[in-house]
């Protein structure tokens, strides 16, 4: 009787996590989106005009959301107890300031240096949240999927390797890469908070958190605030929509996945991006970079393969 009982459950367990699999992967494909639509408009916004545009319209979208779809939901509340209420401050806390500089260093970052450069050193985050979990977390992590995660960040590497010799600004390039740690600690905090929230109230916190500490910085550099043109507003939509669905995406997959397998699952995004950079933007794409694309799918592959990445989360 006890293993009739016990099947349905580890069925259901092992179809939530090949959704959450799937939906890792989904996400990578709307994060490899991010930069280029990010560099279009910055063709009519600065970078701080483009951030704050993007979040306070990304912020209204949620805010429908949550209040015509999930008010009354019982099935998805957005927080699970009130006692933990204390226990959510610390994670949100470093959930806004770790999203806020992510954004801006890598927006930033997109003004001095090509996509592909800025993509690829961002998304070196997964040797950054495996370092953190092992040192603040004592997490411990299988032989398969630190080989994974090294294969993977590898053909990152190998992908720009041509492309950053020839950068034009290395400050554009260390941006980048101080955004990744800043993602590194956004997916980990993530991760807590996916315990006691949904995956649209976190995003909305975050977008809603970014657009109020983005205006200061804008207004003090003297930015322009709203666009003036049909097309930058439709840009700017454009990148708020994509923004909505990717982070929900990886929110709701990273109760099912560490927060280090997440990171890596990301790596993908790399591939995508440097394709759409090169058919918009003519920058070239070189046979090491094609085998770093394959390098990549293997390192990944090898990283979802091991099941000690995967967990059961508490109802």
């Amino acid at each position: 009787m006890t293993f009739k009982l016990e099947l349905p459950e580890q069925k259901l367990s092992g179809l939530e996590t090949k959704l959450a699999i799937a939906t890792a992967l989904a996400a990578s494909v709307f994060l490899a989106l991010t930069p280029v639509l990010i560099r279009i408009s910055e063709s009519f916004l600065s970078p701080n005009a483009t951030i704050f545009n993007r979040f306070w319209i990304a912020t209204v979208i949620l805010g429908l959301w949550n209040g015509l779809f999930l008010q009354n939901r019982q099935t998805n509340p957005p927080v699970k107890d009130s006692s933990n209420t204390k226990r959510l401050f610390v994670p949100l806390l470093v959930l806004v300031i770790a999203f806020v500089s992510t954004q801006l260093l890598w927006a930033w970052s997109l003004a001095q240096t090509t996509v592909a450069n800025s993509e690829i050193l961002h998304c070196l985050s997964p040797g950054f949240t495996t370092l953190a979990g092992w040192l603040l977390f004592a997490q411990r992590f299988g032989g398969r999927f630190l080989i994974g995660m090294v294969v993977a960040t590898g053909g990152t590497i190998a992908i720009g390797v041509s492309d950053m010799s020839h950068s034009s600004s290395l400050f554009g390039d260390g941006l980048a890469l101080l955004s990744a740690v800043f993602w590194a600690a956004y997916i980990m905090s993530m991760e807590k908070l996916r315990n006691y929230l949904s995956p649209t109230i976190i995003v909305m916190w975050a977008s809603g958190s970014c657009t109020l500490l983005c205006l200061p910085v804008m207004l003090i550099a003297g930015d322009e605030v709203l666009p003036y043109s049909a097309g930058a507003w439709l840009t700017l939509i454009v990148l708020a929509l994509n923004t909505v669905v990717c982070h929900s995406l990886v929110a709701y997959a990273i109760k099912w996945l560490s927060s280090g397998l997440m990171s890596t699952i990301l790596l993908l995004s790399p591939v995508l991006t440097a394709v759409v950079a090169w058919a918009l933007f003519s920058e070239t794409l070189s046979p090491l970079n094609l085998l770093g694309f394959a390098v990549i799918m293997v390192g990944v592959y090898l990283a979802i393969s091991d099941e000690g990445e995967l967990k059961i989360p508490e109802d």
